[in-house]
């Protein structure tokens, strides 16, 4: 091996490093940074610059001659901690000059722990059989999946049944992640389970019966194994379709590593250096692939190989799923020196973000953890002449009210001279978001929410979402009351009330109707029969029930529209988004109201991203994932807040490695943050992995007797567990803060007959402030009875109008109607709105006035539309030249009301066609890679396949397939892709670009002559060495077409006029 030079300055002395970087390091820092080639960890307390003291053991080591650069691996979780760290060691190299760009010198490899283990399978994976790269999903798709393998298993199952039909493909999901983070096989799960059974079955009785407890352990022990046949069906669904997650990424690599121990050796000698950042997140397998690459037996050439994780137990806060915090307690004794003894143990504990104000909270919340055995982390101390940072707190009455105060004090912090985006909402629960957003939005305030369960709680967004889970479930009663009462609908209490009690009359007389329905309503639903209430009966058949006769108007109306909807559940789930959202109006309503329509089109790509495994998806299926999102989205997709200058609002999961300087911590409420367990215990919680079976079973918890009393005491000690991760996420919500942290909390919110109890943090940080003056007590406490209604407003309906006021509202509905576009729109007279009687309270005149406002703005958006001109875009697609082409009107009308399009089932073939034929001519693949679940488009699919294989073109290999390109025509870019070329050294010509056309839908020349220009440019040809065809896959004809030079710009030049 060559070795190259490493430097142009060799250092000698820390010093020399601290100059050469222009960074004072402590001597805490210096100490890591040049610490001996060995396994080390460093326990790196929050904001005590860890990725600067990495990139800087990196310069250390290349200076000082014992490494070069490209012999270091560093691996973290994300792909923006990846970029920073790989940013901050080359930064740092080219501050310090220690590198002299010979050739061949490389630079060093820092990569997330998820690509680490993806690139083993790929270099090496042939060596254990691993043939092929897998297509990976992620997030979204892994719902989508899940729910066709519960779709279509054939059961029965006795004990899944009695779940929600959405709560069953998250479990199926739940239980394979933690058999992957904990390297599980289904095997080990079986023995287990009959292990348990048989103990539970021990247990002693009560009077001769078994005990609840006991009795739910024995039905999670059936349900884990029911369960566990649809996680090895969606196992083998994932190796028929060719996808997998990064959990099955890493579960072969360990399994390769374990095979075949050179891949160790390998990359030993690849690599003289390695640093693991955020060793605390990491789960079992992860920490069982690193050992077994990365240190071995005592006298192994593997033993003392230099490791060296960094991390901090204190904000281990992702344990929820999958990490095992005790991996970095463990450190030292799983990577141990070369002569035996454990791993030096380091610590970096001088923060460098926060004020000492702020350090005192955080240790202060902390302190749990500091006295808790095993916790091992590090007080947090503030640097010499640090600004001082400064804490405050607030108690309110309502939530409301804290809710406005935090959304004035922004503004006052932006008004003094804070950009918004150095402020951020850090919150315990998704729930919380949308009425901060709210508060925010009102005031003008920029704002985003970081993630999608926050989102889905926004008024824009809740209505599509309740109005999608209606559609799958019948009896979704909470979200038929939600849209009932909501601002579209507006049904009274009474009504309410009156449908209610219509709902239980028409559930028990279906009970005492049919006595031989009973034990199908108990097998599904495990309720007895007069217990099934579901309000869309009532809905459908609301009978004499003493509703007001604007109310049953308005029932049947929404009757109407939820049964029209409802015909369309079963098209594809992205098409039935958009026409909800169409049925809804909600786009009329934004535009009415000047609201941002962002938040809707955010939704909307969150849906398309459920459908990316081949565009289809079930209803059900996306609801389940919304449900996952919404209830434990801490981190099922890892966003990243955008560098607009805008206001961020995040749970703390998501904040994990952020910092602003202003930091928010609302709702400090007992039962809020800390929250109470969610997790359940294994032996009652199917998709809960038995706590024998995990990867750190030694430092968590285990139940000992199986009986109701150690149920009990096990079930206390996760409660005890779950606290300490509370803690940990409360250190390090306060530790984002930089020079301000807020904190607030309220006694009342809707519904609550007791005032809230404050949190433990919050009294934490209250008493700090009381102590320093600066804690603002607004609550009056004049009351033990909520100050918040009870009730809703009341208003006398209808309203009383005029006739023009009724002929502008009924035009209003007509504009309305056509702008959805939805082909079962209602009949006119059942649009428009009765308001012939009735007198108006004296509390609805403003909104009547706003709603004529509202009908006025529409009208006038609507005339001015026709004369509206739009600047032709600089990026066209060949496809919107054409559409250009065809309808001038149209295209712009496009451009300025961008809403997503749905495709047709012709559109949805043919897009399948295109990627089979690119699979067909680039991958060894087969028809079984395509495999779907058979409908009338798979159908239609496999006849164009058949037709194509008995074809002309079947057996003639093309130059190229989906070539992309880019072609400039003055300011304009034109893209696409072509799709395919071949070498046709006949009829004059050298080349022949395709266009494979699988329905009779006429076809314009103008797309073959944008490719056919395209190609010569790129090939550096004449375009008449260039032919162009359409070739028709069902008629087995190849249709050659005129495409005349200058033909693309002619076109441009009409658009431009």
């Amino acid at each position: 091996m060559t070795i190259h030079p490493i430097r142009s300055r060799l250092f000698t002395d820390p010093q020399q490093l601290c100059d050469a970087l222009d960074i004072p390091f402590s001597d805490e820092q210096l100490a890591c940074i040049t610490a001996p080639l060995e396994p080390a960890v460093i326990i790196a307390g929050a904001g005590s610059g860890k990725t600067t003291v990495m990139a800087a053991r990196v310069v250390w080591l290349v200076g000082t001659g014992q490494v070069r650069p490209e012999q270091v691996l560093g691996l973290t979780f994300t792909r923006k901690a990846a970029a920073e760290l790989a940013g901050r060691v080359a930064d740092a190299l080219a501050r310090a000059r220690v590198l002299t760009g010979a050739e061949g010198e490389g630079a060093e490899l820092v990569m997330t722990y998820d690509s680490f283990a993806a690139r083993l399978v790929s270099e090496f994976g042939l060596r254990i059989g691993i043939d092929k790269d897998p297509v990976m999903i992620t997030g979204a798709s892994r719902f989508r999946l899940a729910t066709r393998v519960v779709a279509d298993a054939p059961g029965p199952f006795r004990s899944i049944s009695r779940l929600s039909h959405h709560s069953i493909p998250e479990r199926v999901l739940s239980l394979d992640a933690e058999m992957a983070s904990h390297l599980v096989t289904p095997r080990q799960i079986l023995e287990q389970s009959a292990r348990s059974e048989t103990a539970f079955l021990d247990a002693p009785l009560f009077r001769g019966k078994v005990m609840r407890d006991v009795a739910k352990a024995l039905d999670a022990t059936e349900e884990r194994r029911e369960l566990l046949s649809l996680v090895m069906r969606y196992q083998e669904l994932k190796r028929r379709l060719g996808v997998v997650e990064f959990a099955d990424q890493l579960r072969e690599s360990v399994r390769l590593v374990t095979e075949v121990p050179d891949v160790g050796r390998e990359l030993r000698h690849r690599f003289r250096v390695v640093l693991l950042d955020e060793y605390q997140d990491t789960s079992s397998a992860q920490a069982e692939l690193l050992r077994r690459l990365f240190t071995g037996p005592v006298n192994s050439d593997a033993m003392g190989f230099p490791v060296t994780a960094v991390g901090d137990p204190y904000q281990a806060i992702y344990g929820w799923r999958g990490a095992a915090s005790g991996n970095i307690l463990e450190f030292p004794y799983q990577f141990r020196r070369s002569d035996g003894a454990p791993a030096e143990r380091q610590t970096l504990s001088i923060n460098r973000r926060s004020g000492h104000r702020i350090l005192e909270v955080g240790n202060s919340l902390a302190s749990g953890l500091h006295a808790a055995p095993g916790e091992e982390g590090v007080s947090l101390v503030a640097p010499q002449g640090a600004p001082a940072g400064a804490v405050a707190a607030a108690m309110f009455d309502t939530f409301r009210d804290e809710v406005d105060w935090l959304a004035e004090t922004v503004i006052s912090q932006h008004d003094g001279g804070r950009s918004w985006k150095d402020q951020a909402v850090l919150v315990r629960r998704n729930a919380a978001l949308a009425p901060i957003f709210e508060a925010l939005r009102d005031r003008d305030v920029p704002v985003e929410i970081v993630g999608l369960g926050g989102l889905l709680g926004l008024p824009e967004v809740a209505p599509i979402v309740a109005t999608l889970r209606v559609l799958d479930d019948v009896t979704a009663n909470p979200e038929v009351a939600m849209l009932l009462t909501g601002p579209r609908w507006n049904l009274g209490l009474t009504d309410m009330e009156v449908l209610g009690a219509r709902a239980r009359e028409l559930a028990t007389q279906s009970a005492i109707g049919t006595p031989e329905s009973d034990d199908l309503i108990r097998a599904v639903t495990q309720a007895d029969p007069g217990e099934v209430v579901c309000l869309l009966d009532a809905v459908a058949d609301p009978g004499d029930a003493p509703l007001s006769a604007e109310g049953r108007r308005r029932l049947g109306r929404f009757h109407h529209e939820i049964t029209a909807l409802r015909r369309h559940a079963s098209e594809p789930v992205a098409d039935l988004v958009t026409r909800v959202i169409a049925t809804l109006g909600l786009e009329a309503e934004l535009i009415a109201t000047g609201a941002d329509t962002t938040q809707v089109a955010r939704f909307v790509a969150e849906v398309a991203s459920y459908v990316d495994v081949d565009g289809d998806g079930s209803l059900t299926g996306l609801i389940a994932y919304l449900d996952a999102e919404s209830e434990q989205g801490e981190g099922l997709m890892q966003a990243v807040p955008s560098e607009e200058d805008s206001v961020k609002l995040m749970t703390v999961h998501r904040a994990k490695g952020l910092e602003w300087d202003t930091v928010f911590l609302p709702s400090l409420v007992d039962k809020v943050f800390p929250s109470e367990s969610r997790s359940g215990v294994w032996p009652q919680r199917a998709d809960v992995l038995p706590g024998p079976l995990r990867g750190d079973a030694g430092s968590i918890p285990q139940l000992g007797e199986h009986t109701k009393k150690g149920i009990d005491a096990y079930r206390d000690a996760l409660k005890d567990e779950h606290r300490l991760s509370e803690d940990r996420l409360a250190y390090v919500a306060a530790t984002r803060a930089k020079r301000l942290l807020l904190a607030s909390a309220h006694l009342w919110t809707p519904g609550n007959i007791r005032p809230r109890a404050e949190s433990p943090y919050f009294t934490v940080i209250r008493e700090l402030c009381e102590a320093a003056g600066t804690y603002l007590d607004n609550a009056t406490r004049s009351s033990d009875t909520n100050p918040i209604p009870a009730e809703p407003v009341r208003a006398v309906w209808p309203v009383e109008l005029d006739e023009d006021g009724i002929a502008r509202r009924a035009a209003a509905a007509e504009l309305i109607t056509r702008a959805t576009e939805l082909a079962d729109a209602t009949e006119q007279d059942q649009l428009r709105w009765t308001w012939e009687s009735g007198v108006i309270a004296d509390e609805d005149a403003a909104t009547v006035a706003a709603w004529d406002e509202s009908i006025r703005h529409l009208t006038e958006l609507a005339q001015r539309r026709g004369d509206r001109s739009v600047a032709l875009p600089d990026g066209l697609s060949a496809t919107a030249l054409i559409a250009l082409q065809t309808d001038q009107s149209a295209f712009a009308a496009g451009l300025l009301r961008r809403m997503p399009r749905r495709p047709s089932t012709a559109a949805r073939v043919g897009s399948r066609f295109h990627e089979w034929l690119q699979e067909r001519f680039l991958l060894p693949a087969s028809l079984e890679e395509l495999e779907a679940q058979p409908t009338a488009a798979t159908a239609e699919l496999t006849r164009l396949i058949e037709a194509f294989e008995a074809g002309q073109f079947a057996h003639r290999m093309p130059m190229g397939v989906e070539v992309p390109f880019l072609m400039r025509r003055g300011p304009h870019v034109l893209r696409g892709r072509i799709d395919a070329v071949y070498a046709w050294p006949r009829d004059g010509l050298e080349y022949l670009v395709v266009d494979w056309k699988t329905s009779n839908q006429a076809a314009d020349p103008l797309q073959l002559a944008v490719y056919r220009q395209a190609w010569a440019e790129a090939r550096g040809v004449d375009p008449a060495a260039v032919g162009a065809a359409f070739y028709h896959v069902l008629t087995d004809q190849l249709r050659f077409v005129e495409a005349p030079v200058g033909l693309v710009d002619r076109a441009l030049e009409v658009a431009e006029a």
